[in-house]
């Protein structure tokens, strides 16, 4: 919002400050009464029925600076003054109200106003059928709805009031404020002069055209720019919706923050990032989330959970974004599960590069190598890339625990077909070492060498092996076989390191 309404509050309080003085027609001055000076009337009377001055045509009176014109007026020997008809009150040269009729007492220290009032200082005019002001005690008030209106703003409100000892301004019910680029609607918005500050009490909305805000608590503080908004604290915007416990931000540096239960959602990507403390740079279009951070991206039939001490989220165009996670990554689907280090995961490509001891698991298998890439199609995991001491490992066998299949190579391709891991291919330095099955019994442990091989799945088993270019061969017979030993250098197994479910990153996550 480049218009902010405070600006708006701001000039409404010194507005209703000013004109509600010029109700006022009596004072107390050094604990005397100042009496109403009458400069025109073009018939007085005195009513010795009502001890009051009748003044009729032109009435012209003067208190304090301020001057009223009415068309007639009864100026009673008890303190009061009641005036009629095309009723003005100016005070200097830039303050003037309006209204069909005045009545003040001096006892009771109120004055109000009746009929078409209008309120009206340089550029603004406030309408209200009805405006009174309790001397006494500094407040002014209406009940009967008010309109306020400038160059760029118009404010609509049921109630009200100003409370001159505590330098607030209140409008209650039905609250609606207007602005060519944003509209604010709530219950009750309270305005501060002392600290200049804005409050929201009770559901508040402020739309523009570029984005929607809820909440039902907050502040704005107008001098330094800073604003929270709290209790189902909602930000919209055309790509994205921002929730949290409570949110701010600081305009002069454009960086807001959420804190607990956060909850930014990207509609475009349909991903949403989770966490109990975000930090975003409007300028930069960046994101910072920690504290239970998680990312989670919907596909049609599963969603990917991914999380780290720290996530990063960038905008890098109106579509596509770039997610950055650091330290103690885990990332769930039922089909894909990994952790790492770091990752990196742009939607341009759909490319997740893991760094620093990266680790994958598919079905009954798991891969490492120096460096993996994970290809994210729109409908799933469509690929994984190994690259530099790529190896994979598969259980060849539920029932053998220490029965490996295991696949090394210089270059390694996975890759996956309706959630299921359907291809491996290695290329150079290809080296293999499986249990050939006859129906589900192991027979035998093969070892092969070649350049390039391609191995074929059928429901996560190995299913067909082809060895390309000059293989090397060997086949041991199972009663040969030393399982325990049946092992390609570099052969690890994490399996109690793997992702089990979503829980399993963040154990009370919810969504």
């Amino acid at each position: 919002m480049r218009k902010p309404f405070y600006i708006v509050l701001l000039s409404i309080l010194f507005f209703l400050e000013g004109s509600y003085a010029q109700s006022k027609l009596k004072i107390q001055e050094n604990g005397k009464v100042k009496q109403i000076e009458i400069r025109h009337a073009g018939v007085f009377r005195y009513d010795k029925g009502i001890s009051a001055k009748r003044l009729i045509g032109n009435v012209i009176c003067a208190h304090e600076g301020a001057v009223m014109n009415c068309d007639s007026a009864y100026l009673y020997d008890s303190n009061k003054l009641e005036a009629f008809g095309h009723i003005s009150i100016i005070k200097g040269d830039s303050i003037f109200v309006y209204g069909d009729k005045l009545y003040y007492d001096g006892a009771s220290k109120l004055a109000t106003l009746e009929g078409n009032v209008r309120c009206i200082e340089k550029d603004m005019t406030l309408t209200t059928p009805i405006l009174t002001f309790d001397v006494k005690n500094s407040i002014a008030n209406y009940y009967n709805g008010g309109t306020l209106v400038n160059k760029d703003n118009t404010l609509v409100s049921k109630n009200g009031h100003y409370y001159s000892s505590s330098k607030t301004v209140a409008f209650k019910y039905d609250v609606e404020l207007t602005n060519p680029e944003y509209k604010m609607k709530g219950d009750t918005l309270l305005y501060n002069t002392s600290n200049k500050t804005s409050y929201f009490l009770g559901p508040s909305i402020i739309i523009s055209k570029d984005d929607y805000i809820y909440c039902e608590n907050g502040w704005y503080d107008t001098e330094n720019e800073k604003s929270q908004f709290s209790k189902n604290a909602l930000l919209v915007t055309k790509e994205q919706k921002l929730t949290g416990d409570s949110l701010t931000y600081d305009r002069k540096l454009g960086i807001g923050r959420a804190f607990k239960n956060i909850k930014l959602i990207d509609t475009t990507n349909k991903s949403v990032l989770y966490g109990d403390y975000a930090e975003y740079h409007e300028k930069a279009s960046k994101a910072l989330v920690t504290k239970r951070a998680m990312y989670v991206r919907m596909f049609d039939k599963d969603s990917l959970y991914l999380t780290a001490d720290t996530l990063f989220h960038q905008d890098i165009d109106s579509v596509n974004n770039l997610i950055k996670a650091y330290h103690k990554v885990k990332f769930y689907k039922n089909d894909l599960q990994g952790v790492c280090d770091s990752l990196a995961y742009s939607t341009v490509d759909s490319l997740m590069h893991m760094f620093y001891m990266p680790i994958v698991w598919a079905q009954k298998g798991q891969a490492t190598a120096k460096f993996i890439d994970v290809c994210v199609g729109k409908n799933g995991i469509h690929s994984f890339s190994l690259t530099t001491n790529g190896f994979v490992v598969q259980q060849a066998d539920s029932l053998i625990n220490n029965a490996y299949n295991q696949i090394t190579g210089k270059n390694i391709v996975g890759y996956f077909k309706d959630d299921s891991i359907r291809k491996i291919t290695v290329k150079g330095n290809a080296q293999i070492l499986y249990y050939p099955k006859n129906k589900t019994k192991l027979v035998g442990l093969n070892k092969s060498l070649c350049s390039d091989i391609i191995v074929w799945f059928k429901e996560g088993d190995f299913d067909k092996v082809s060895l390309i270019k000059k293989p090397e061969s060997v086949t041991t017979p199972m009663k040969d076989v030393n399982i325990d030993e049946a092992r390609l250098k570099g052969f690890n197994w994490f399996e109690s390191r793997r992702p089990l479910s979503k829980l399993s990153l963040v154990p009370d996550f919810k969504n």
